[in-house]
């Protein structure tokens, strides 16, 4: 493999463009910071707001001095485990060094952090995906067209927003599936974007380690880059342990196809592959470990169900770029005929992925698209090129290049339109927060509090209800926060609809209150929509004192 050459001229295209995306994707998060008022505080978050806040909940352990994960979103005690979610946690630690986790300065701070995070890890995954493309392609152009590919490109699954597609049961994956695609890890998922570029960056430095120079070829220096590639898995494994293993079946599929095309065992790849994803080993046995013994994350592990949607999805979002790949077969065939070994991965990486995203055993189905937009890129903009070169297909070029970039279009509209509006769950009322803000100064930590979850008997249904801002704005712990990260939350969401509908006995609620030490009851709208006498007063309250009550939020804490 020659050595790849990449020009100033296109480092500082790549850099400004990098630039161009950094600003696109942080303008909507100012116009939300611009739009708050005395009413409406932003959230900090324009889309997965649940996550979000357990994301700012996880630097908020950080910021409490403790480096050690545990499930704040829910009660029952457990044991804590390290190197868990650690992008996020050392960061809030480095913030906790200046704020204190007693602050209400803590939440603006960690949620600026953020989204700095989200600059600099966009930043870098650009850089090492356009030195990843450019070890694929020579010509400049064509290296910048699969890097527009790679980035905001997609297929036509959003037509499926207008139509009538509820047989299929899912919003199209451009919109909701980050590692089939590259627009939302963009838009604001910084530790998806740090795994990406870790994930290439160790395929880029096997691949060195692969074809340095005859001349210039040592076992030491393979070792070396073997070994760095490690270390970038390493990364990858902190960030998202569960994508290691897409790394070990790339790598695998990748020697076993080598094996047959060229009927030798592919010894180099074998000792240099085997060395870095052998590295990275403990760290992925540590996690398998970590979430199995603990019987709380066994128990949340088991509750992350990411299942893939239907066929006919997938279909029409990755249509158009396996249709422009297909046209660069024989581009691929020329470049593997003259034993380019890396060309290898374009091949079977993308069929890999679709038995991977359909595995019966997998409970995180769809996350195993991780990063097939690269190689579907590379060889779309090939097949882009080579079209262009064809008098009869040059007039669809650029119509094809706008196509499949109207899906990041269609979403950043979105995102923007959410900026302006000022409602729940992207914006919440300021007199919730300063009840947060006061529950966060005067209560212990850790301490677990009864609040609403996931209310639909608002007038429009709410994802994102009290219970999950608990731990991103105190440090307490809901009973019920989030889906998958409160152990149980299905049994218990029916229970809290219960309790806040007055529906349980006084035997009911004492038992409750025992169960896990509940200490705290958040009383807002959101509570108060499950309450429909409001002639009366719920008889849960002659079991607490009030101890806040300002603005229509008040505060119990239990005898």
């Amino acid at each position: 493999m020659n050595k790849v050459r990449i020009t100033r001229r296109e480092w500082r295209n790549v850099l400004l463009y990098a630039l161009l995306i950094v600003v696109l994707t942080t303008l909507p998060y100012a116009v939300a910071y611009l739009s708050q008022n005395n009413q409406w505080a932003f959230s900090g978050f324009l889309f997965g707001v649940e996550d979000g806040n357990s994301y700012v909940g996880k630097m908020r352990l950080g910021a409490r001095g403790l480096l050690d994960f545990y499930l704040f979103y829910t009660p029952e005690p457990h044991a804590a485990a390290p190197f868990v979610y650690l992008p996020y946690i050392l960061p809030g630690w480095l913030v906790g060094r200046f704020i204190s986790d007693r602050d209400p300065a803590l939440f603006p701070a960690l949620t600026l952090t953020y989204h700095v995070m989200q600059a600099i890890f966009n930043t870098l995954l650009i850089v090492v995906l356009y030195r990843f493309i450019a070890a694929f392609i020579k010509q400049p152009r064509t290296r910048f067209l699969a890097l527009l590919l790679a980035t905001i490109g997609g297929g036509l699954g959003w037509l499926l927003t207008f139509i009538n597609s509820n047989w299929l049961g899912s919003p199209p994956p451009e919109f909701f599936i980050p590692e089939g695609f590259s627009s939302l890890i963009l838009l604001g998922l910084p530790h998806l974007a740090l795994a990406r570029a870790a994930f290439l960056g160790g395929f880029l430095l096997l691949f060195k380690a692969l074809y340095i120079h005859q001349k210039e070829r040592t076992r030491r220096q393979m070792i070396l880059f073997a070994v760095l590639a490690a270390v970038c898995w390493v990364v990858v494994g902190l960030a998202v342990p569960f994508y290691l293993p897409i790394i070990y079946v790339i790598l695998a599929a990748w020697g076993l196809t080598l094996w047959i095309a060229y009927r030798r065992f592919p010894s180099e790849l074998v000792v240099v592959g085997g060395l870095a994803a052998g590295l990275t080993l403990p760290v992925f046995a540590y996690f398998a470990y970590a979430f199995s013994a603990n019987p709380i994350f066994a128990v949340w592990s088991s509750q992350n169900i990411l299942m893939s949607p239907h066929p006919l999805h997938y279909a029409a979002a990755y249509g158009l770029l396996v249709a422009c790949a297909l046209v660069a077969r024989r581009w691929l065939w020329r470049k593997l005929s003259t034993q380019h070994l890396s060309h290898f991965g374009l091949l079977f990486w993308p069929p890999i992925v679709i038995i991977l995203v359909y595995l019966p055993f997998l409970n995180v189905q769809r996350r195993m698209a991780e990063a097939v937009i690269v190689p579907l890129a590379i060889l779309a903009a090939v097949g882009l090129r080579l079209m262009l070169r064809q008098r009869r297909w040059k007039r669809l070029y650029r119509p094809a290049v706008v196509v499949m970039s109207l899906s990041s279009l269609l979403l950043f509209i979105g995102i923007l339109f959410g900026a302006l509006g000022q409602s729940r769950p992207i914006f919440r009322p300021t007199a919730e927060i300063a009840a947060l803000n006061w529950l966060n100064r005067n209560t212990p930590a850790d301490s677990v509090i009864l609040t609403a979850f996931d209310t639909d008997k608002f007038p429009t249904k709410i994802d994102i209800d009290t219970g999950n801002l608990i731990p991103a704005y105190t440090n307490l712990r809901p009973y019920v926060g989030h889906g998958p990260e409160t152990v149980y939350s299905t049994e218990k969401d029916a229970l809290i609809r219960r309790f806040f509908a007055d529906q349980l006995t006084t035997d009911e609620r004492r038992t409750l209150y025992e169960s896990v030490n509940i200490r705290y009851i958040f009383y807002g709208p959101l509570e108060q929509a499950l309450f429909s006498d409001s002639a009366m007063s719920p008889k849960w309250q002659d079991d607490a004192v009030k101890i806040y009550d300002v603005d229509g939020y008040t505060l119990w804490e239990i005898q």
